[in-house]
């Protein structure tokens, strides 16, 4: 074939092959580098092999896309050491995009040009049509600025990765949904222009968040912490990877007076032994320059009280030491106690107790049984519209709940074995199933020494009997439990009233008489009383047992002061006068060092400012042993006016050497009496009124943060068992710990500040006012 003749097929529009096929020819572009004809000798190559040519039109087709206005193609020389030199050894087909450095694979016959295309349309930032897109502003309904108007923010294809990953955070959802079909369809559809990312590039942008973007959330909280005296919790989890993890969280209150938690610290630890939680207390500790901590909220553990103690020794090296030598950092979770005191109670009823777990478990065996029992509850006419719940046996809580729901229809259960008597007590006569329906045993002894055996009875009369009289028992320490599990409210005030409570009621049911014809159920009750009050007097045999912190919360407490604390301890722990007074002279001493110890550290804050500042403090009676300025006598009054005024100025001076006090200023007040006590709030309080007592102020927002249960941390591990499922146990502890850290920090509400705190004199001058409206 001659040149002309390979020249006029190039051109051709449509050349027919021997099938009979089209192929489509388009003419080659300037940039496309053409091949010399083949020589005459190779004729017969090409002869045979009209396809291939075809194919390589097409291909030359293929390369006219419209991407390629975007880039430059060369040929980039492979260099190899060969021989002891560098020679070329072949060339790489590459493109240099004209809006950036960057530079792809362009071969043919290996790449495509989608990634070419992805490059420019979603990498590059330099591409005029991308800054076009990121440049549009939205008005954002959502956000507004501090004047009520609409915020305009910029789109941006970061700000939708970030957004996916605080997406997956807050949802607690895995990785890998980010590339599910249904996300990806709603992207096209709600966001068009943004190609949601593979997993590997979400999560090395939420790592890359957690260290570095959230920098500033950390140094603001590291900050904060620092003014404080901190109260901790913590506790520990084995995951389903069999890996211990263990959690600290820290509880404040900030300068609006709004509570506060957040997780400091979520990491593995290798065993459950005193020394290893304590060398991650102070590891967390010294991380996060806390030099000052007030209390360590633990379960009973033995090991956690090993923890402390190592703890208080390592602390008593540093250079600040801690509070009162670190005797009141020990708080027991309350909560742990109260389940313990209820389940060694528990245990004398246990047969009652499964006599109607076991009827409930008949109901919701099967679908049909259930319908069956709602067709008998709507056959009694019981108003209730719940469904009866099988409990867990390790959790009272939910033996109470179950307890209470089944005396409400006790009416259907009897109705429903009338009905259905037949097999209604051939299941009864069926061995027990252990660990059914979400049963926990207890230990793995337990469970080897529990035979097959038949199951408890159906509930007669007596049970239901006791149930009544053991769920109104029970319902005191219910409440108390919920009470005391609040997280984001102050508790530390309660729970000295709390444990008073309790041993008042445990007093009441031990000490009431019994009868010769006093009924089984009396004589059951008596006995879980007497259970329930040893184990009670092991944890708060005295009122010395209790963390003397809780007086100081009490006191602390507007509506109650040291009135109160006293009162407790005559009404409902029956103590003597002198151990009463005594006891109320302990505490107002340990809160007068308070008092003190805070105006030191203030003191120290405050170094440099002028000494008329501390004298015009000093002159208002801050502290708790302020000398009042002696009186001056006026000119021209002389004889009996004269010496009447001076003996009325010395008695002035004695009573504001009562009252001079900061402490003893706060107990004189008025007691608070709110018409609505549910809906008052301490932290309320003190945000107004504490100016008026600025050292005290200071007591009562790190006093009023102490946890009094471990639930602040335990909570966490509900979110971990989310997080660390078994379809999700290849995830690393670091990304466990940055996403626990993250969605609570993400989660919870800014730390804030009091913009204007008024000075004592303008108290003064409001309170003035108020009085002449």
């Amino acid at each position: 074939m001659s040149s002309e003749e390979y020249a006029s097929d190039c051109d051709s529009v449509t050349e027919t092959e021997g099938s009979g096929d089209e192929v489509e020819v388009v003419q080659p572009s300037s940039e496309t580098v053409t091949t010399a004809p083949p020589s005459s000798k190779e004729n017969d190559k090409f002869k045979p092999a009209r396809n291939t040519r075809g194919r390589r039109l097409r291909a030359a087709a293929k390369e006219r896309s419209s991407v390629w206005a975007h880039y430059t193609r060369y040929d980039e020389p492979i260099m190899a050491i060969v021989d002891g030199k560098e020679q070329q050894i072949g060339i790489e087909k590459r493109a240099q995009c004209k809006y950036c450095p960057t530079t792809l694979k362009c071969d043919s016959r290996a790449n495509v040009t989608s990634s070419l295309a992805k490059h420019t349309e979603t990498v590059c930032k330099g591409y005029l049509g991308k800054v076009d897109l990121e440049t549009q502003h939205t008005m954002n309904a959502d956000v507004l600025d501090p004047n009520g108007n609409v915020v305009v923010r910029k789109w941006s294809e970061d700000a939708c990765l970030d957004a996916a990953c605080v997406m997956i955070v807050f949802d607690e959802l895995p990785f890998s949904s980010i590339e599910r079909p249904g996300f990806k369809h709603f992207c096209r559809v709600a966001v068009p222009n943004w190609i949601p990312p593979c997993r590997k590039v979400v999560v090395k942008n939420f790592l890359r968040m957690y260290d570095t973007k959230y920098d500033t959330k950390k140094e603001e909280l590291r900050k904060e912490l620092r003014s404080h005296s901190v109260c901790l919790t913590t506790d520990t989890w084995t995951s389903c990877q069999n890996i211990n993890y263990m959690v600290i969280t820290t509880h404040f209150i900030d300068g609006g007076w709004n509570m506060h938690k957040r997780v400091l610290n979520f990491c593995v630890i290798p065993n459950h032994s005193g020394n290893s939680i304590g060398k991650i207390l102070e590891t967390c500790m010294m991380e996060w320059n806390l030099d000052k901590v007030l209390t360590i909220s633990v379960d009973n553990a033995s090991a956690n009280k090993v923890a402390i103690e190592y703890l208080i020794e390592k602390m008593s090296g540093w250079p600040r030491q801690p509070i009162f030598g670190g005797k009141y950092m020990h708080v027991r979770c309350l909560a742990h106690i109260l389940n313990l005191i209820v389940k060694s109670g528990l245990h004398i009823m246990n047969k009652s107790v499964a006599s109607i777990r076991n009827v409930v478990r008949y109901v919701r065996s099967s679908g049909q049984r259930l319908e069956a029992f709602k067709a008998c509850v709507e056959k009694e006419k019981i108003p209730c519209k719940k469904i009866c719940v099988l409990d867990v046996p390790t959790r009272w809580n939910s033996t109470y709940m179950m307890l209470d729901m089944a005396l409400q229809l006790k009416k259907a259960f009897n109705r429903m074995a009338d009905e259905e008597d037949g097999r209604y007590r051939s299941y009864f006569d069926e061995d027990e199933e252990l660990n059914d329906e979400g049963e926990e045993a207890e230990s793995q002894v337990v469970v080897a020494t529990q035979q097959q055996k038949k199951r408890v009875r159906p509930p007669v009369v007596s049970d239901w009997e006791k149930a009544s009289v053991l769920v109104k028992y029970l319902k005191v320490y219910l409440d108390t439990t919920v009470d005391v599990s609040a997280q984001l409210k102050p508790t530390a005030h309660k729970a000295f009233v709390d444990i008073a409570i309790v041993k008042a009621e445990l007093d009441e049911m031990f000490n009431k008489p019994l009868s010769s014809d006093a009924s089984e159920t009396d004589k059951v009750l008596h006995g879980m009383a007497n259970k329930m009050r040893a184990k009670f007097r092991k944890y708060f045999g005295s009122v010395d047992d209790i963390n003397q912190l809780f007086l100081i919360a009490l006191v602390l407490d507007p509506r109650y002061k040291l009135k109160n604390v006293e009162h407790v301890c005559h009404t409902m722990l029956n103590m003597s006068s002198d151990a009463i007074r005594r006891k109320s002279d302990e505490v107002k001493q340990l809160l007068l060092e308070l008092c003190d110890l805070y105006a030191t550290l203030e003191g120290e804050k405050a170094e440099s400012s002028q000494s008329s500042a501390a004298k015009r403090k000093r002159s208002v009676g801050e502290g708790s042993s302020n000398t009042p300025t002696p009186s001056v006598q006026p000119e021209g009054v002389l004889g009996k006016r004269a010496a009447m005024l001076k003996a009325w100025n010395k008695q002035l001076e004695a009573e504001a050497v009562i009252v001079g006090g900061e402490v003893d200023r706060y107990l004189l007040d008025p007691i608070e009496n709110p018409k609505d006590r549910e809906k008052w709030s301490i932290l309320d309080w003190w945000r107004c009124n504490g100016s008026k007592y600025p050292n005290l102020q200071a007591v009562a927002r790190d006093v009023l943060a102490i946890q009094v249960s471990t639930v602040a941390s335990e909570s966490s591990f509900s979110t971990r068992k989310r997080v660390i499922d078994p379809h999700r146990s290849s995830l690393t502890p670091r990304t466990v710990e940055a996403l626990i850290c993250l969605q609570n920090w993400l989660k919870s509400d800014a730390i804030m500040g009091l913009q204007y705190i008024p000075s004592i004199e303008e108290m003064g001058w409001f309170e003035d006012v108020e009085k002449c409206i």
